[in-house]
């Protein structure tokens, strides 16, 4: 995980903190999250990930991130209600969620967009090119 967050400044968070062109990975499997937030380090991005929605809140609150990148299914807190509690205290940072498992995206998605929280929604497998894409028009 990067140590330091770009000096490019894109808002604040509701603490006051400046949001930084940061990239937050949350997805349960720690190999996912180690290979994106490389990609988007190679990107030019500073790129940090998680691996719980719990942790995801916790980092948020830095005010490092101005974007998270997101598993939509993980055990315990899962990627649409982390992205709940997220647009709670943090509303400027874009939350984009993927997933690999299609038969409840569709009605997570619905419900989602209903919200008018999804940003953009990636399906697994992706291309690194896709990642780093939806970061520099979102992050």
């Amino acid at each position: 995980m990067s140590s330091q967050p770009e000096t490019i400044v894109t808002g604040r968070s509701l603490k006051g903190q400046p949001v930084s062109r940061g990239v937050l990975v949350v997805d349960d499997e720690e190999t996912v999250g180690i290979g994106i937030s490389e990609i988007l380090e190679d990107a030019g991005f500073n790129a940090g990930y998680v691996t719980s929605g719990k942790e995801a809140l916790s980092a948020i609150m830095s005010g490092r991130y101005s974007m998270v990148l997101m598993d939509m299914v993980m055990p315990g807190m899962n990627g649409l209600d982390t992205f709940r509690e997220i647009k709670k205290t943090s509303p400027e940072i874009k939350v984009i969620l993927f997933t690999g498992y299609f038969k409840d995206a569709d009605k997570v998605i619905f419900e989602g967009v209903r919200e008018g929280m999804i940003e953009l929604f990636i399906r697994k497998p992706f291309f690194a090119d896709e990642i780093v894409e939806a970061a520099k028009k979102y992050a």
